[in-house]
């Protein structure tokens, strides 16, 4: 029988190797975490340590303090079960046991690079104070993970809060290799070639493109003379595009110089996600469908795919419903969504702190600032608050419905109509017409098309196509 005397207790302690009670649920008197393997025991008092508290070496030399050596705490603090600590009395420093075996580097899905952790960050290695999960601020005289590339901090316990949100990387090496791996993604990786450019001051503009996802090549153009929209995200040009002078095929010229090959944040993948053309699919983030590019991971039976808006979400945006910037919050619990009253927990939403204000990933960039519906021969506008105090106004005219007025709505200003956006945007707004999508239950390629002449019944489940089809 293993017998050990310890500081931090009277009696000596026997060592349990924890097979012996397996219903037994007993805590560590040290971190105060639950033991699940071996621990050392006094039967009599119903004190416990884990193995590791429990053999915790009680000095040490570390490189957060070089000067001194650190001494384990023997005062209450360990004693109670709130944090093992090592301090330096000379200095006055402390710092737990836990954040002594910190992982130098990881790589978070909260950040595109890995990231290192340091003891401390000066204000030259940080843009900002603001953590760029939580966006609290950051105690700078503690140790946090920083990037020195974009020159942003996080906290210790955000960045690791979550072990499916990180991995350790091991060496110093490993860490430089991973970086250069990643920033040579995008650069080395493009989706076309140059076939003609010239020169606009100090400028070189490619006015010619051959791109992977068409035939022909593609010429730019700033002239927007017409409703297009873009095969590559499905949304309306109105700013400079590539356009082919045989084919109706139309690309944003942001569209058109999307790397081939990406990283997703918020994703692990060994390899990065590949650039897909032509292709109709549900988005695994915003769960919309969409005809277009998709970012798609080639590991097999992996089946995301990412739309080009999803693959670069915006850590901040600004919003026509609020005068502040929004940040954005990967897992918001709290108040409902401030565009449609639904709950934001779990959500991504955008958030200002300081006036509560919230809306979810989806009405923040997927809600187009006008949009046509049958019932209206006027463009309806986004409307983010009505002053109306008529009760016979506060009804949807589409649905008929009573609408809340301190969400988003649609209202055309000369005929006075407003409705539920939920109403007016259909599932398919951003499936573009003429796409072209193959059916396993059916031999021929489908197209995507407005009504026909009639409305004939869905093959599938029978339903009149009223709009848009296939």
């Amino acid at each position: 029988m293993e017998v050990l005397p310890h500081f931090s207790h009277v009696h000596p302690l026997v060592f349990n190797d924890g097979r012996s009670h397996k219903s037994e649920e007993v805590y560590c008197c040290a971190c105060g975490e639950l033991v699940l393997g071996p621990r050392f025991s006094c039967v009599d008092c119903g004190f416990h340590l884990d193995k590791n508290c429990a053999e915790a070496p009680v000095e040490m030399n570390h490189p957060f303090h070089r000067k001194h050596n650190l001494k384990l705490m023997t005062s209450s603090p360990y004693v109670e079960g709130n944090y093992v600590s090592y301090n330096c009395s000379t200095c006055s420093l402390m710092v737990h046991k836990k954040c002594i075996s910190l992982p130098r580097f990881i790589k978070s899905v909260l950040h595109d690079h890995p990231i290192s952790h340091k003891y401390f960050v000066v204000d030259n290695e940080c843009t900002t104070h603001d953590c760029l999960n939580c966006h609290e601020e950051v105690n700078m005289a503690c140790g946090s993970y920083n990037c020195s590339k974009c020159k942003f901090i996080i906290h210790v316990n955000c960045a690791l809060q979550k072990a499916q949100w990180y991995y350790k990387i091991e060496s110093k090496d490993d860490f430089d290799k991973l970086l250069k791996e990643l920033l040579e993604v995008g650069t080395m990786n493009p989706s076309f070639s140059i076939r003609k450019m010239i020169k606009v001051g100090e400028k070189m503009i490619n006015i010619e493109i051959e791109h992977f996802s068409h035939h022909h090549n593609l010429v730019l153009s700033d002239e927007v003379k017409e409703r297009r929209y873009c095969d590559g995200c499905s949304r309306l040009i109105l700013t400079s595009f590539y356009g082919c002078l045989e084919c109706d095929f139309f690309l944003h010229k942001s569209c058109a110089e999307l790397p081939k090959k990406k990283q997703i944040r918020g994703r692990f993948h060994q390899d990065p996600f590949v650039l897909t053309p032509s292709c109709i699919f549900i988005c695994s983030f915003c769960r919309v469908l969409i005809s277009g590019f998709a970012y798609k991971c080639e590991v097999y039976l992996c089946k995301e795919h990412f739309c080009v808006r999803c693959a670069e979400i915006p850590l901040s945006c600004m919003s026509g419903g609020h005068e502040h910037l929004l940040l954005l919050y990967r897992e918001y619990c709290g108040q409902c969504c401030n565009a449609c009253g639904g709950s934001t927990d779990g959500f991504s939403v955008y958030r200002c702190k300081a006036c509560n204000f919230n809306v979810h990933y989806r009405c923040a960039y997927l809600l187009p600032q006008t949009t046509w519906h049958k019932s209206d021969r006027h463009g309806l506008i986004l409307t983010y608050h009505e002053d109306n105090d008529y009760s016979q106004y506060h009804y949807c005219d589409v649905c008929e419905k009573e609408r809340n007025l301190n969400t988003w709505s649609y209202h055309c200003p000369i005929c006075d109509n407003s409705a539920h956006f939920s109403c007016v945007l259909r599932d398919d707004r951003f499936v573009k017409r003429r796409s072209k999508i193959k059916e396993s239950d059916h031999p021929h390629i489908l197209m995507f098309v407005e009504k026909v002449y009639d409305y004939p019944e869905c093959h599938k489940c029978g339903d009149r196509c009223m709009d848009f089809g296939s």
